[in-house]
This record gives structure tokens, C-alpha cells and sequence, in this order.
């Protein structure tokens, strides 16, 4: 299936733009901010990730579990954490409201590479 990703230097979340004929979503990983590579990009993954479904428009942040497992075994800082967790909510509003442009210009550009 067909993705596009966006991702920034110093933002903690990576946005996913999925075009999967039984779910298509707008999924946002909640990340330490990604760094450039000689490869291209990488990033650590904070485990939670706020989820837009189009075909009903729910939004969840999913993977509660694998979170609380990090945590509990020390693969994940305090501060890591808390970051995660304020970003993931963060997120999950922002794709609730639809209110910023970025939204709109991931389906724009899958459109085009489809």
C-alpha cells in the first residue's frame, strides 16, 4: 500500500498518511525528534500513536500497552514519558479538529504518487 510520511528536525511525532483500502488513517508516531543520516532519516519510537480513521473519523492513540511496558522496564526515560504522553494528546486533538493545513496535504500528495 501507498504512505507518505512527514517528518521534521526537533518535532516529537512523525505523520503517516496511509492509503489502506480497509482502514485508510492519518497515524502520527510519537518520537524523540528525528534526525537526518547519511541514509536518510531516524528516529525513536515513544510507542504511542494517535490514529485518524477516515472511513468513520474516530481518532484513538493506540498502543497504551506497549507504552506502560516501556515504561515499567526502563526502556523509556521519566522525561521520555511524559513526552509521549502530552505529545500523543496533543496530536490526537489536533487530528480531532482538522484545523491544520499539513492534514489536508498528506492526502494531497499520496493522490499524486497513486
Amino acid at each position: 500500500m501507498s504512505v507518505v510520511v512527514l517528518l521534521a528536525p526537533g518535532r516529537p511525532w512523525v505523520a503517516w498518511w496511509v492509503d489502506d483500502p480497509a482502514d485508510r488513517r492519518l497515524e502520527i508516531d510519537v518520537c524523540l525528534p528525528p534526525e537526518a543520516t547519511e541514509a536518510g532519516w531516524r528516529y525513536v519510537d515513544l510507542e504511542l500513536d494517535p490514529v485518524l480513521h477516515m472511513r468513520d473519523s474516530r481518532v484513538e492513540i493506540e498502543d497504551w500497552d506497549e507504552y506502560e511496558q516501556a515504561c515499567r522496564d526502563g526502556w523509556m526515560s521519566p522525561d521520555e514519558a511524559k513526552i509521549a504522553q502530552v505529545t500523543a494528546e496533543d496530536r490526537a486533538g489536533a487530528l480531532r479538529r482538522r484545523d491544520e493545513p499539513w492534514q489536508e496535504r498528506g492526502w494531497q500528495m499520496l493522490s499524486q504518487q497513486v
